[in-house]
């Protein structure tokens, strides 16, 4: 399921001021922007032919030396995915976007002695997936 990457394009159409890659933060960049897909991610509902709605827990975690820069860059990002239009489509069809949710807007989690700061933005997708037939 291409899910991730999909999101990850979707938030690389924003005009910010750094590229958002996949996975964890790796202390190379300044500023650092990831999407991660969480644990806790579980199947709501399943039919008899084996089509799923499942919801997937993502963060939107950014870290630099910039406090302000990185409030706005997810302050922007939690705006975009929280539109009502907000729309995400499968290049694979192996999903079709249901409805976003916020589990945690923008906000701090660190800031270490080197005055680099770390924000998360937590939200779970829904999605439906379909057994393939043949």
């Amino acid at each position: 399921m291409d899910l991730k990457e999909r999101m990850k394009d979707a938030i690389n159409t924003l005009k910010l001021p750094v590229t958002c890659r996949l996975g964890y933060l790796d202390g190379k960049h300044n500023p650092d922007l990831r999407l991660q897909v969480l644990p806790g991610s579980t199947v709501i509902d399943r039919d008899y032919a084996g089509n799923k709605t499942e919801q997937y827990a993502m963060e939107v975690i950014m870290r630099g030396d910039e406090e302000l820069v990185i409030n706005q860059a997810l302050a922007m990002i939690a705006d975009y995915l929280c539109d009502n239009d907000f729309r995400v489509v499968s290049h694979d069809g192996s999903f079709v976007y249901s409805e976003l949710g916020v589990a945690s807007f923008p906000h701090p989690i660190m800031a270490d002695t080197t005055g680099e700061v770390t924000y998360v933005f937590d939200f779970k997708v829904t999605v439906d997936t379909f057994t393939k037939e043949g």
